[in-house]
């Protein structure tokens, strides 16, 4: 498509061709029919009008010569003639340089509304239920949520059986938020205009109803619910979603925004919003073991020859026992997910090496390990050995790699040869991994090691939620790369690398920068260009952030957590509640990470409590595989490419388990708050969103402006034209202001070489004036009869004849008058004067003559 500076430049080339061509072909039909005889004025109208068009460059003509004269005129001719061709070039190119942008302009409020996205993702979501915000805490022995004993207990009626007592006819389970929570918990967030959203603008994307007859006295409650949408996964950009910004980069995760857009903009505009952002964060460590599958085509019959083996890239080196020892982690707020998964790491090949029968510690000197066949897959995840999806990637629980269950005789049996002591000489605890799922607590940051994966620490902003588990990469090798006939050798061998990682779930506030393109209301023209870590100015200007702990007992509920006002910062262990002013925090850890059976909603309607742990606690495996999304690869080619990208480094390896984790918040939860929010939430909170369909944010838009801009490149012959010109000017003006009579002699010197005068000067010589004003020179000798007799045969008539005179030069026909005389004789004599110039004494005997004639020139030879 042709640009607008293109167009100018067409125009341009198009004007000239105009300029130049209309011009030579007028004269072309001048000259057809002007003839041969006409007045001395119209010869001169004639030769100006031919010398004012290309013709007399294309001929060649006397006018265009350049021998025999004199340099001071060929210096100032070249310059007009290159001039006028230059002229022609910046004509063209200059218009070529303009083109218009669309940029910022200056910054205003403006009107935004609300819009709906069209896609799937917003016919999933359901509309707003008109009831209240719901909290379970059911878990064990303690069934009633923080702050909400209404008479129900638990209780052992016979041993080993525990069922829900109600004290009196008015005992239920209250699962509404209390007061004062609804009231800390919105305290930063609710504020008119403010676009970070809290603990109750965070929800399910779907959702059910659900009833209970201890529950709020049988009344019918909301919990979340789950569908499955589509991956965004293979979409490597931030997308937006119906309430939520989705970043599918490198570094995923989602923010939380029901969509607004400016309303009345030109061309659009841009502005920033701060965003309550949650981060799915991954640190790997590569365990330095590989699975290799080789695929043998047998000649002799019609199947393959397949072989497992495990490869050693030096996994086993620096090992002993004494790596299954571990201190608890204390990392706290500070979460080291690397330091993590390489420890869990390590104790992962202790005992591989248990497994696989190898010996520890290995000598030094000793290279890598030679290939292991694999003969035991039992124990194993069931996708690490398994050829039909071999080329997919496998996130589970750590299983080791095959082979016997592990057993580490030191630390097992009546004879240990290292006696196990469960303390450090400093007095902290030594925690002892045998086995794998011991390996993953001390990973989660448990401090006491169980059979079960219950943990046993009080709830606490100090200790994150960490799941770990192990990633299984896609194969190294290109899928086609044997696909050449010369060299297939009938044997394929493709490799994995398998990692061991740790996840958590971190939030923080974003700033974002949108775009809105366009003047419609339309959710396509929005979009997030980009995302950054919001700046603070101080440390009290970083949000203030609350956690909920479970006081000196084991946690047995989802910990509420938010922003909250600075007056609640000093509240501590007696009001249930830690704070902590910081840019990020690391979500509390909750028992669902491993108590779930799959859900990856809670029993609630608090999605803010509940969905991001529950997701995380499947993360890695897990019952929620079963009927979740398939993330493997095996189904989507274009999601196996990316992650045959990932898979060769522990680095990269990690964005898959985050991918997958936003992937799955993305389609669980949704944002309500938008940018023009004016209503408080009041206490009991609802689910319902009652946000005005339009209003004025707190934020100013940079409205987009169109601008022309130039590339003064296109402009160079334009300089060199106007350059030549300025020369000129100096020049001229010069002359003028030193020549008195320089346009005189300008003016006597174009009439006086006019094609008309200067004949008429030449036929009738003494007989005129030559600097006779144009007006008197016209209504005389400009009426004269000229006939150029050789313009159309060569070698004819005459020269150049005066045929008559007529007394009205506008005339079209002059009557000829008699025969003349030669006025000289073969160019050799003078010409004749007039009568009125020769002396008495002369006149005698000289025939007097009113018609001259030039006569014809012979040509040499002739």
């Amino acid at each position: 498509m042709l640009t607008v500076a293109e167009v100018s430049g067409l125009i341009a080339a198009a004007v000239m061709i105009v300029q130049y061509g209309l011009p030579a072909a007028l004269v072309v039909i001048l000259v057809k029919y002007v003839g041969t005889e006409n007045t001395a004025v119209t010869w001169s109208v004639v030769n100006r009008t031919i010398s004012t068009t290309i013709w007399p460059h294309l001929l060649r003509t006397d006018a265009a010569n350049t021998r025999q004269v004199p340099t001071r005129v060929q210096i100032p001719s070249w310059a007009a003639t290159a001039g006028a061709a230059l002229l022609v070039l910046a004509s063209v190119v200059t218009p070529l340089g303009l083109h218009d942008e669309i940029v910022p302009g200056e910054s205003t409020l403006v009107e935004f509304q609300y819009v709906k996205d069209p896609g799937p993702w917003g016919r999933v979501t359901m509309p707003r239920p008109n009831a209240q915000f719901s909290r379970q805490c059911e878990v064990g022995t303690v069934i009633n949520c923080p702050g909400q004993y209404q008479g129900v207990y638990m209780a052992e009626t016979e041993p080993g059986v525990w069922r829900s007592l109600e004290t009196d006819e008015n005992s239920t389970i209250n699962i509404t938020i209390p007061e004062n929570f609804t009231t800390m918990f919105t305290s930063a967030t609710a504020d008119q205009g403010n676009t970070v959203s809290g603990l109750f603008d965070i929800q399910y994307r779907r959702w059910k109803f659900n009833q209970d007859g201890l529950i709020n006295k049988g009344q019918p409650y909301v919990r979340g619910d789950s569908r499955t949408i589509g991956t965004l996964i293979t979409q490597e950009r931030i997308l937006l979603t119906e309430g939520l910004i989705v970043d599918m980069r490198d570094n995923p995760g989602i923010g939380f925004r029901n969509h607004t857009i400016p309303v009345g903009l030109e061309h659009g505009g841009t502005w920033t919003e701060d965003i309550t952002w949650i981060e799915p964060v991954t640190k790997c460590a590569d365990t330095n073991l590989s699975i290799e599958l080789r695929i043998e085509n047998t000649v002799d019959d019609f199947s393959n020859q397949n072989t497992f083996s495990i490869i050693d890239r030096g996994a086993f080196f620096g090992l002993d026992v004494t790596a299954l020892e571990s201190r608890a982690w204390i990392d706290n707020q500070t979460l080291d997910l690397f330091g993590r998964a390489h420890k869990a790491a390590r104790m992962h090949n202790v005992l591989v090496a248990s497994s696989l029968n190898i010996s520890l510690p290995l000598d030094q000197s000793t290279e890598p390990l030679p290939k292991i066949p694999v003969t035991d897959t039992g124990s194993a995840s069931p996708d690490m050995f398994s050829i039909s999806s071999f080329d997919t990637i496998v996130l589970d629980q750590m299983r080791g790699v095959g082979g016997a269950p592990p057993e580490v005789p030191e630390y097992s049996g009546g004879n240990t040869s290292i006696p196990f002591v469960n303390h450090y000489p400093d007095g902290f605890k030594k925690l002892l991994a045998l086995n794998y799922s011991a390996i993953a607590q001390i990973c989660r940051g448990y401090y006491e090691i169980g059979a079960t994966d219950n943990d046993w620490r009080a709830n606490n902003i100090t200790y994150p939620a960490v799941q770990c588990g192990a990633v299984l990469g896609t194969p190294l090798q290109p899928p086609n790369q044997n696909i050449s006939a010369s060299t297939y050798t009938g044997i394929e061998t493709y490799q994995k690398n398998l990692y061991i990682c740790a996840s958590a779930v971190r939030a923080s506030i974003k700033t974002v920068t949108f775009r809105y393109n366009g003047t419609g209301t339309l959710f396509g023209n929005l979009e997030a260009v980009h995302i950054a870590d919001k700046v603070y100015a101080d440390e009290m200007s970083k949000p203030l952030w609350a956690a909920e702990h479970s006081y000196d007992r084991a946690m047995r509920f989802d910990p509420l957590w938010g922003i909250v006002d600075n007056r609640y910062h000093t509240m501590g262990y007696k009001d249930g509640f830690y704070t902590l002013h910081a840019e990020k925090l690391w979500l509390p850890t909750s028992p669902f990470l491993t108590g779930n059976f799959g859900e990856s909603e809670g029993y609630d309607a608090l999605a803010a409590a509940s969905g991001f742990t529950r997701r995380l606690g499947n993360l890695y495996g897990g019952l929620s595989d079963l009927g979740g999304p398939d993330y493997s690869g095996q189904h989507d080619y274009t999601l196996l490419e990316r992650y045959q990208r990932l898979s060769h480094n522990a680095t990269t390896a990690a964005q898959i388990p985050s991918l997958k984790m936003t992937d799955g918040l993305a389609a669980g939860l949704v944002g309500t708050k938008t940018s023009i929010s004016t209503k408080y939430v009041a206490w009991p909170a609802s689910l319902a969103v009652d946000d005005p369909a339009s209003g004025i944010p707190r934020a100013s838009v940079v409205e987009y402006r169109r601008v022309i801009r130039y590339d003064i490149r296109y402009a160079i012959p334009a300089f060199v034209m106007l350059a030549l010109l300025l020369v000129a000017l100096v020049w001229a003006v010069a002359i003028l202001c030193s020549s008195r009579h320089i346009l005189r002699t300008l003016r006597n010197m174009y009439n006086q070489t006019s094609t008309g005068r200067l004949a008429v000067n030449t036929l009738r010589p003494g007989q005129g004036d030559p600097q006779q004003s144009s007006r008197e020179w016209v209504r005389q000798d400009g009426a004269l009869a000229l006939r150029f007799g050789q313009i159309n045969v060569p070698g004819g008539d005459d020269f150049c004849t005066v045929v008559g005179g007529c007394d009205d030069a506008k005339a079209d026909f002059c009557p000829k008058s008699e025969s003349c005389q030669r006025a000289y004789d073969g160019g050799n004599s003078a010409p004749r004067r007039p009568s009125s110039d020769i002396p008495p004494g002369e006149k005698k005997g000289i025939a007097e003559t009113s018609i001259t004639v030039i006569p014809k020139q012979e040509s040499i030879g002739a």
